[in-house]
């Protein structure tokens, strides 16, 4: 059976790989290796809960050890269908809607096959066409847009569409300086990239994301509220606390200070984003990995 379905798998367009019943990988089709980044040599014959894929929910519960799609399907011999975030082998996080199977050979579970198809939706400003025209407006480490694109284009971009208000997350990593002394600079740019993707594969189509300086990004959400940028903030707090850099066992890497505020009419975005700063910087005076809202009144 297992021949037969490989031959199927390595046509199909989504990302399949199938276990046995103790989760080892058996199989990895092309599509997996594309959208995870690991090559089916790396993948095959290893197991699930060796955690290469580090599946996490929205909350970053480390679903290979608890919550295990795949292991319910076996044990229960069930389907399950879930949204969760993957870590891609360069270490970023992507959403992915994952589907497991149970499967069944003579009436006995003999594995499950994982079905999962990249859920991103690419931001409008990062479109193939749009990032060659505006090339000089992006930053070359972290392919977030850079304050260039700030200072020259914002303005007449967000002018241009019908938009109320605007979430405004200022950002800032807690320990970039110790990672820095402690591992050197070039893990320090392994972080803020692997981090930066993270935000990037978080976005929709409408939202922004800028790196002002150093280990400083601003993200900016459309339409938002109060209440949805608060959530906004606390699930893409935990995406990035769960990105990490392969082989490098430390906790704080990715620890990070938010400071949130909501864009109305009128309002300038150099004065938004000074409010975004205070409130960053509210949040670093209170401890590390903390989030703060002020009201732009």
């Amino acid at each position: 059976m297992l021949e037969q379905l490989k031959k199927y798998f390595d046509h199909f367009h989504e990302a399949v790989y199938i276990v046995d019943p103790n989760r080892k990988i058996l199989y990895y089709n092309p599509i997996a290796e594309k959208i995870s980044g690991f090559t089916k040599e790396e993948m095959e014959g290893s197991y699930c809960f060796d955690n290469k894929l580090n599946h996490i929910d929205e909350k970053g519960k480390k679903l290979c050890f608890d919550g295990c799609p795949l292991q319910q399907s076996i044990r229960e011999n069930i389907v399950t269908d879930n949204m969760v975030y993957l870590q891609h082998k360069k270490g970023h996080r992507i959403i992915v809607h994952v589907k497991a199977i149970p499967l069944i050979e003579n009436g006995e579970i003999i594995g499950a096959i994982e079905v999962f198809t990249d859920q991103t939706k690419k931001p409008l400003a990062y479109d193939n066409e749009k990032i060659n025209a505006i090339l000089k407006y992006v930053d070359p480490l972290t392919g977030l847009l850079n304050r260039l694109f700030m200072k020259y284009e914002l303005q007449k971009f967000l002018d241009k569409r019908d938009l109320q208000e605007w979430g405004i997350i200022f950002l800032d990593l807690d320990s970039f300086k110790r990672t820095n002394d402690t591992y050197g600079h070039l893990v320090g740019d392994q972080v803020l990239s692997s981090v930066a993707n993270t935000i990037l594969n978080f976005l929709e189509e409408e939202d922004f994301a800028f790196r002002f300086g150093g280990d400083e990004m601003i993200v900016m959400f459309s339409k938002a509220t109060k209440e949805s940028l608060i959530k906004k903030a606390q699930v893409l707090q935990a995406l990035i606390n769960a990105t990490k850099i392969r082989d490098i066992d430390d906790d704080n890497l990715t620890n990070i200070s938010m400071g949130l505020t909501v864009m109305k009419n009128n309002s300038k975005i150099s004065d938004i984003i000074d409010i975004a700063d205070q409130a960053m910087y509210e949040a670093k005076k209170e401890g590390i990995n903390l989030i703060r809202f002020i009201e732009n009144k």
